[in-house]
């Protein structure tokens, strides 16, 4: 996808300068709010590692005018940790920054932020403008877990319930094992890499950056529409991998490289009742795979189908996600499964606790992911919670890469 014809395309939904349309007057707004946390973390399969995870979060939303909205959300994070030696690191970065206009029947958003495709719930194929921190995604969830990138979104709102979204995005984020002191982290599965005999153990990865330029930009486009009661979309995407493929180099360097992606998805969510069914399937009709001799072009399809439901104090989600991949030179690499993703939340006492668990199955590799969460509101403002996650067997799926790293926490939430 070229990148001029990606920026021709979002400009070319930009109306001419005109005074803005004058809804019916409203005064500016301010919100302002944000939550002191300390998460404290033991390994019960690694002994010699524990932590404390310290964040503070501020979110600022305004709207000084009815046509625009700025947002600005900023995070400061602390880790002390006994990782076999001592560890401590300390990070202050912006998730959200970024202005929004609104004219007549156009959108249009830019700045640095998260930006949300698909429709299913934690597993979501079509889920990947942003990438992941891996560490807050098994200690808190997906939502919490994407990481920001620069971008332009454009969206104009057609007759019939009908819109169009194009968004631009500059490369140069990676995901990430995890954002605090990543090269002890224990979900960086780099530490365990087994080099061939004759490499000197501990050679560090050579990183081969994607350069901020034209040639480089990331872009795709959503159209979503109603069609009786069923919300549809389909979408395009053209970018960069989150999380590098290794490979080694003449010279016996082992280098990470971001190779690019195209995707071609489509969604679909029916309420029928109290139940809301999802379905989501993405295509990657050109892609890199890890294969068993090293990256390879290939292709791949993830598809899946899931059900939502809230009724009284309970609310449940569960799907069911099937990945296939194979290789475009060789036809005797294919490797698909099945993720079966399962969550159940139920409160008590007028809400003032929650116990929630979530899980994820590979029944063909007999791998599996298991969190548990137990929340106390000691008051309005101020939550208690225990968690704990455990990974079963030894797949070779992405869940199996991290086996051993179960984990145990209690972690003290103030907000304001």
């Amino acid at each position: 996808m070229n990148g001029w014809w990606l920026i021709a395309s979002l400009v070319a939904q930009v109306p001419a300068p005109q005074t803005p349309a004058q809804p019916a007057a409203r005064p500016a707004t301010l919100v302002i709010h944000g939550e002191v946390s300390a998460l404290a973390v033991g390994y019960p399969k690694q002994d010699d590692t524990r932590e404390l995870r310290s964040r503070a979060l501020l979110d600022v939303t305004a709207e000084p005018v009815p046509w625009l909205r700025l947002r600005l959300e900023g995070t400061a994070e602390v880790l002390w940790a006994d990782r076999s030696g001592s560890a401590d690191d300390a990070v202050a970065s912006v998730r959200d920054a970024w202005a929004e206009v609104r004219l007549n029947d156009v959108e249009v958003r830019a700045g640095y932020g998260r930006l949300v495709w698909g429709r299913l719930d934690e597993v979501m194929p079509s889920d990947v403008i942003n990438p992941i921190d891996t560490a807050t995604f098994f200690l808190e969830g997906r939502a919490a877990a994407r990481l920001p990138v620069a971008f332009i979104r454009s969206r104009v709102f057609l007759p019939h319930d009908t819109t169009l979204e194009t968004v631009v995005a500059l490369p140069g984020r990676r995901g990430r094992f995890d954002r605090l002191d990543e090269g002890t982290s224990p979900f960086n599965v780099t530490r365990d890499l087994v080099l061939p005999a004759g490499l000197p153990a501990g050679r560090e990865i050579q990183r081969e950056s994607i350069p901020v330029a034209l040639g480089s930009l990331q872009g795709g486009v959503r159209a979503s529409t109603t069609a009786g009661r069923v919300d549809l979309s389909v979408s395009a995407w053209r970018g960069f991998e989150g999380f590098g493929l290794l490979s080694f180099v003449p010279g016996g360097q082992l280098v990470e490289r971001y190779p690019r992606f195209t995707m071609i998805a489509a969604d679909a969510e029916a309420v029928r009742g109290g139940w809301a069914i999802r379905g989501e399937a993405a295509a990657f009709i050109d892609k890199t795979l890890a294969g068993p001799l090293g990256p390879a072009k290939g292709k791949a399809v993830d598809a899946g189908v899931g059900v939502d439901r809230a009724a009284g104090d309970y609310h449940i989600f569960g799907s069911l996600v099937w990945h296939r991949e194979w290789s475009s030179l060789s036809s005797s690499y294919t490797r698909d499964h099945l993720n079966v993703i399962a969550s159940i939340d139920r409160r008590f006492s007028r809400e003032r606790y929650l116990v929630r668990v979530f899980g994820v199955a590979n029944p063909e590799d007999r791998s599996g992911f298991v969190r548990g969460l137990v929340s106390w509101s000691l008051r309005d403002n101020l939550m208690l919670e225990g968690s704990g996650g455990v990974f079963i067997g030894q797949g070779t799926d992405t869940i199996g890469r991290f086996t051993d790293r179960d984990f145990v926490s209690l972690r003290v939430r103030y907000h304001f």
